[in-house]
Formats: C-alpha cells, sequence, structure tokens
C-alpha cells in the first residue's frame, strides 16, 4: 500500500501500473495481484490506511475538545476529519480514492457508506459530550444535527478537495461559519435547563 501511495504521488493513479507498484515494493507481479487483483483496491486500501491513522487524532480532538466552546469544538472536529489533505498532490490522490469508493456504491451497506457511517459516529459522540456538558440543548434532536454537521463536513471536504480555500484558515473559518450558522439554535446558544 505504501509503494502504491508513493508512486501514485508521484506519477499520479493513472499513469502508474501494477507492475511497477509491484517493483517498488519489492515483491512479484502475481503476489501483487493475489492480494490486490485490481489497482482500485490499492486506492481503497490507501484511504482505510489514512483513516486509521486519523483515528487516534479524532479520538485525542474529542478528549482536547472539552475545553472549547460548542462551535469551536464541533468546527474542530469537521476541520480536523479533512487533515492531511493540504497539497495539490495529496488532494488529487483523495480524489482518486474517493471515485474509486464511489465505484463500489451499490449497496446500502457498502464501503462508501461506511465512510459516512464512521464519520457520523464521531459527530455524535462529540454532540452527546456537548449535551452532557450542557453546551447544546439538552432538547437538540441529534441525529438531525449529526445529518446537518455530515453535511456541512461534506460541503467542505469537496470544496477542500476542488482546491476551493486559498488556505487552511480559509477552510477553518468556512467550517466554522456553517456550523454557527445552521443548527445554531441548538450549537451555538443552547437553552439550559
Amino acid at each position: 500500500i505504501d509503494a502504491a501511495t508513493e508512486l501514485f504521488r508521484i506519477k499520479g493513479y493513472e499513469q502508474t501500473t501494477m507492475e511497477e507498484i509491484a517493483a517498488r515494493a519489492d515483491v512479484s507481479p502475481p503476489t501483487l495481484y493475489r492480494y490486490f487483483p485490481r489497482k482500485t483496491e490499492l486506492l481503497i486500501a490507501f484511504f482505510w490506511k489514512e483513516r486509521e491513522r486519523l483515528a487516534k487524532a479524532l479520538d485525542d480532538f474529542h478528549k482536547k475538545s472539552a475545553a472549547m466552546d460548542a462551535v469551536e469544538s464541533v468546527a474542530g472536529l469537521l476541520y480536523l476529519n479533512n487533515s492531511g489533505v493540504r497539497s495539490k498532490a495529496a488532494r488529487k490522490l483523495w480524489r482518486e480514492a474517493m471515485a474509486a469508493l464511489l465505484r463500489t456504491h451499490d449497496t446500502a451497506d457498502d464501503e462508501f457508506r461506511a465512510v459516512k457511517q464512521y464519520f457520523e459516529k464521531h459527530i455524535e459522540r462529540m454532540l452527546q459530550r456537548l449535551s452532557r456538558d450542557s453546551l447544546i440543548s439538552k432538547d437538540a434532536p441529534l441525529a438531525a444535527l449529526v445529518n446537518v454537521l455530515y453535511a456541512i463536513a461534506a460541503e467542505n471536504y469537496h470544496r477542500m478537495l476542488a482546491n476551493d480555500f486559498a488556505s487552511p484558515d480559509a477552510e477553518k473559518t468556512a467550517i466554522a461559519a456553517a456550523v454557527e450558522a445552521n443548527p445554531r439554535n441548538y450549537i451555538a446558544q443552547p437553552t439550559l435547563a
């Protein structure tokens, strides 16, 4: 996976051959094909490997966010989900990986859906903590907020992949503004019971 990722970043996904990946990984092409019958599967494996790497950062952020207000906590979580995709080459590779996942999307519970569910669980965890800490309204409809916040995260992820932000700070500002504006009555100004 590392050899493929390195070559995808250097040469691009389309220009990289399975034989080049096998050579870089110091394995025979038949061995590579045994584990990854198609190059697309290497992109999907790259995606999940990166998500595993991000899992610790997300868990650490949940702990760190206890000292933050509600908007800062949620916006920070959404921003962190896009971390590691800052360079132009990285964005191109992530676009390829997302396209590979989308091509596998043919059932309601496939890998593409798992991507959404994975991050929704982090959003829900954050909202539950904010509710326990009385930083959001106790009557906040958490399931609906998860959907709204996931939509904000997805929109900003797509904008980031499309090179729509001039800087990471511009992305942070856009996420914070969307979090504060959309579910404002629940996240920015809680009604304490």
